[in-house]
C-alpha cells in the first residue's frame, strides 16, 4: 500500500469534492429532466372488488391501476402517477409518489388462514385481507370483530401492509356487539374529556337564576309533548286563543345559557354535531346528565329557554313573531298517545286542569290551520308511519311496532316548523348571523332529465323554470294532487322525487325547496343538534344588538359530514338487526312498496315492519330490461316501478351485504301462502 502524500492530499480532496458535487448536480438535473418528460398527474385511489383499482385524476379522468400497483395503495389514498396508454388503448397509471393517506383506523373480522392471521376490513369496494403480526394475535379467534389501525402502509413496503389491533369489539352474536361495532366503524365518540366532564359538573352545580336578558315566564303553563320514554325534552308549548286566531309560544331549552363558545363542552358538541339514536343506545351531543336533566324541560323545574311568540291568524298565516330569552317552567309532561286520546274524546288525566284540556284542543285547531296553510302556500311531506324496534335482553329486535302519525304529532310538528320559519326570516333580516337549512330542489345534473320526462309524458303541462321556488312548488303540488287524474303524472312523482338534492347547511339565506319555504333555520333542538345550538347564540346576538359572527365554512362542512355519518350508522345498525330478526321468519308473506329500482332488481319496504329487502331479478342467463330514466324494470313481461305495491316472500339473508332476500309473487299466490302459514297446525 502506498501512503498518501501530505503535500498533495488537500488538493486531491478538493478536486474529489468538486467532482462529486458536479456529479450530484448533473444527476439531479438528469432526474429533473426525466421527471419533466413524464406525463404526471395527481388523483385519488378508488379500489374495486377485483384485484385492480382506478385513480380518479384531479382533471376528472379515470386511470386504470394494474394489480401489482394496486397492492401498494389503500382506498382514498392521494397519489401522484405517471400516465401511459396500455395495449387496450386504456389510460393507465404507474405510481410515482404517495401524497397522503386517510386510511388509518377501521373495523373488520379476524381471519385465520393456516398459520397466517389477517383482518378482513369492513371497507366498501375493498376485499384485500391485511396482515396481523404475531405480537397482535393473542386471544383472538377466527370471525372475531376487531378495531384496527394501519401501522405499515404498503406503498413503502413493497405492497405489504400491516395492522395493529386497537381493541376487541366482540364475537358475533354477543349481546350489543352490533351497536359497539357500528359505533367503532363510524368513529362515534362515546367518552368525554376530563375538561368537558369538569365543565358539565360545574354547570350542574350552578343555580338557575334569571339575568338581565331574561323574562320570567315561569307562571305561563307551558307543556311538553313527547314520547313516553323521551328524556331530552327540548321544547314546550303554550297557546292563548283569540277571536281572529291564536298567540302561540314555543319555549326551547337553551344550553347556550351556560356553555360558552370555545369551551371544552362546546368543542365536543361541535365535533359530534348531533345526538345519534342508535338502536339500544344513544350517543349524545352533550353529556347525558345535561341533556336528560339540567337542560331538559322536565316538569316543575325552572329552566332557561329561548322563546318564540307568534301571532297566527285563523287561516294559518303568521302575522308577527318575537324571540326573547326567558326562564320557563313546564307544568306538565304529556305524551303523544295521551294527548291524541284526549283529542279523540278520551278522558283527561286527573292532574290535568280543564283549562289545559281546552288549550290542547286550541293547539290542535291552530296546528290544523297551519297545516292547511302549508298545503296551499308551501309543500307538505308525505305522512308515513313510524316503526319502533323493541329490543330484548340480548339487544336483538324482539318485535316491531308500526305507529301512525297522530294529532299530537301534528301539534308539535307545526309548532316547530313555525318557529324555524320565524328564525329563518329573522336571520334573513340580519345577514351573517345564523346557519340556514337550505334545499335547492333538483340536483343540477338531473334538472334536464326532469324537464325532458315531463315534456315527453305530459306535453301539455307548463313546466316553468324549475330553479325558481314558485315553479318548483307548483310542479310538486300538481304531481302529488294530480288534479286531472292523469296516470302519467302519478307515475312521475316518485321518479322526480329521487332527482332532488339533499338538504344542506349554509350561511347564505336561500330557499328550502323541499318544504316550500323562502327561508328556514332550525332552532328547536339545541340539546340534540349543534346547528340549532349555534343558532341560539346567533339569535341572542341579534337581541343584544351585537356584531354578526358568520359561521366558518370549516364548521359547516364538519357538521354536514358528521350528520351524514350519524344517519349512515343508524341505517346500517337497523339493517343488521333486521337481518337477524327475519332469520326465523323465512317463508313469511308480506306486502310492500318498491322503494328502489336498479339494473339488478328492486328494493321493497315491507309495510308491516318497515324493513327493506331486495328482489333480485338478474340471473346469470337472464338480464331484465332496465329503464334508468324512468326507474322501471321488466322481467318475464311483468313491469315493476317505484311506489308500486307488491307481494313478496322472505327467502333468506345475504350476510355479506346485510340484506334481506325477497321473492316477488302474484296476489293469488300470496293469499294462498299466507292462508297456509296462518292456519293452525293440525293435531297429530
Amino acid at each position: 500500500m502506498i501512503a498518501p502524500d501530505p503535500e498533495t492530499e488537500p488538493a486531491n480532496l478538493k478536486l474529489s469534492l468538486m467532482f462529486d458535487q458536479n456529479a450530484l448536480q448533473q444527476l439531479s438535473q438528469l432526474k429533473s429532466n426525466l421527471r419533466s418528460e413524464k406525463d404526471l398527474a395527481q388523483g385519488t385511489v378508488r379500489t374495486t372488488t377485483r384485484r385492480f383499482a382506478f385513480v380518479h385524476l384531479d382533471d376528472g379522468r379515470d386511470a386504470f391501476l394494474p394489480p401489482d400497483e394496486t397492492m401498494k395503495v389503500m382506498p382514498g389514498d392521494r397519489v401522484e402517477v405517471q400516465l401511459t396508454t396500455n395495449r387496450k388503448d386504456q389510460l393507465e397509471a404507474q405510481l410515482e409518489r404517495l401524497l397522503s393517506s386517510e386510511f388509518t383506523t377501521f373495523v373488520g373480522r379476524y381471519r385465520v388462514k393456516g398459520k397466517a392471521h389477517f383482518v378482513e376490513p369492513d371497507v366498501p369496494q375493498f376485499t384485500r385481507w391485511l396482515f396481523i403480526p404475531p405480537n397482535q394475535r393473542k386471544g383472538f379467534d377466527d370471525g372475531d370483530l376487531i378495531h384496527c389501525k394501519l401501522s405499515r402502509h404498503p406503498f413503502h413496503h413493497d405492497g405489504k401492509a400491516q395492522v395493529t389491533i386497537l381493541s376487541a369489539i366482540g364475537k358475533p352474536g354477543e349481546p350489543g356487539v352490533e351497536s359497539r361495532y357500528i359505533t367503532a366503524k363510524f368513529e362515534l365518540p362515546t367518552d368525554w374529556s376530563d375538561k368537558a366532564r369538569d365543565q358539565a359538573q360545574a354547570i350542574n352545580l350552578t343555580p338557575i337564576t334569571a339575568d338581565d336578558h331574561q323574562e320570567d315566564l315561569t307562571d305561563r303553563p307551558f307543556v311538553t309533548i313527547d314520547a313516553e320514554t323521551t328524556r331530552d325534552m327540548d321544547d314546550a308549548v303554550y297557546l292563548e286563543a283569540r277571536e281572529d286566531g291564536w298567540d302561540l309560544w314555543v319555549a326551547i331549552a337553551d344550553p347556550s345559557r351556560y356553555i360558552e363558545p370555545g369551551t371544552p363542552l362546546d368543542q365536543a358538541a361541535a365535533s359530534r354535531a348531533s345526538t345519534v339514536y342508535l338502536l339500544g343506545q344513544s350517543v349524545t351531543m352533550l353529556p347525558a346528565e345535561l341533556s336528560h336533566d339540567t337542560f331538559s324541560l322536565v316538569p316543575d323545574q325552572r329552566r332557561p329557554a329561548l322563546v318564540c311568540q307568534m301571532r297566527i291568524q285563523q287561516d294559518g298565516t303568521i302575522t308577527d313573531y318575537r324571540f326573547s330569552e326567558a326562564l320557563i317552567r313546564s307544568h306538565h309532561k304529556l305524551s303523544y298517545t295521551g294527548v291524541t286520546e284526549l283529542l279523540d274524546g278520551g278522558d283527561a288525566p286527573a292532574d290535568l286542569p280543564a283549562e289545559r284540556v281546552e288549550m290542547l284542543k286550541a293547539l290542535y285547531a291552530c296546528a290544523t290551520a297551519r297545516s292547511d296553510y302549508r298545503h296551499q302556500h308551501a309543500l307538505m311531506m308525505e305522512d308515513r308511519p313510524d316503526y319502533y324496534f323493541v329490543l330484548n335482553d340480548q339487544k336483538k329486535i324482539e318485535r316491531i311496532e308500526k305507529r301512525e302519525r297522530t294529532k299530537a304529532h301534528r301539534i308539535v310538528e307545526e309548532s316547530m316548523l313555525a318557529t324555524n320559519i320565524c328564525a329563518g326570516e329573522l336571520f334573513t333580516r340580519h345577514p351573517g348571523q345564523g346557519i340556514f337549512s337550505n334545499h335547492v330542489g333538483f340536483r343540477p345534473e338531473r334538472l334536464d332529465d326532469a324537464v325532458s320526462l315531463l315534456n315527453e309524458d305530459v306535453p301539455d303541462y307548463e313546466v316553468g323554470d324549475l330553479t325558481a321556488l314558485r315553479h318548483f312548488q307548483q310542479l310538486l303540488r300538481d304531481l302529488r294532487v294530480n288534479p286531472d287524474n292523469t296516470p302519467e303524472f302519478e307515475s312521475l312523482l316518485p321518479i322526480v322525487q329521487r332527482m332532488l338534492q339533499a338538504a344542506s347547511l349554509s350561511a347564505d339565506a336561500s330557499e328550502h325547496f323541499g318544504l316550500g319555504f323562502p327561508h328556514y333555520a332550525t332552532v328547536t333542538s339545541p340539546i340534540r343538534r349543534y346547528h340549532d345550538f349555534y343558532n341560539h347564540r346567533a339569535i341572542k346576538r341579534i337581541l343584544r344588538e351585537q356584531p354578526a359572527q358568520p359561521p366558518e365554512p370549516a364548521l359547516l362542512e364538519s357538521l354536514q359530514s358528521q350528520l351524514q355519518k350519524g344517519r349512515q350508522a343508524c341505517r346500517q345498525l337497523e339493517q343488521w338487526l333486521a337481518c337477524d330478526f327475519v332469520r326465523d321468519k323465512i317463508g313469511s308473506v308480506h306486502t310492500g312498496t318498491i322503494a328502489l329500482v336498479n339494473s339488478m332488481g328492486f328494493g321493497v319496504r315491507l309495510d308491516d315492519w318497515g324493513i327493506e329487502g331486495f328482489v333480485r331479478l338478474a340471473k346469470d342467463d337472464v338480464k331484465p330490461a332496465f329503464d334508468s330514466r324512468r326507474l322501471k324494470i321488466t322481467h318475464e313481461a311483468q313491469q315493476y316501478q317505484l311506489d308500486q305495491q307488491v307481494h313478496v316472500i322472505i327467502q333468506g339473508v345475504d350476510d355479506e351485504r346485510q340484506r334481506v332476500i325477497l321473492e316477488v309473487v302474484d296476489e293469488a299466490t300470496a293469499e294462498r301462502l299466507k292462508a297456509w302459514t296462518d292456519a293452525p297446525a293440525s293435531a297429530e
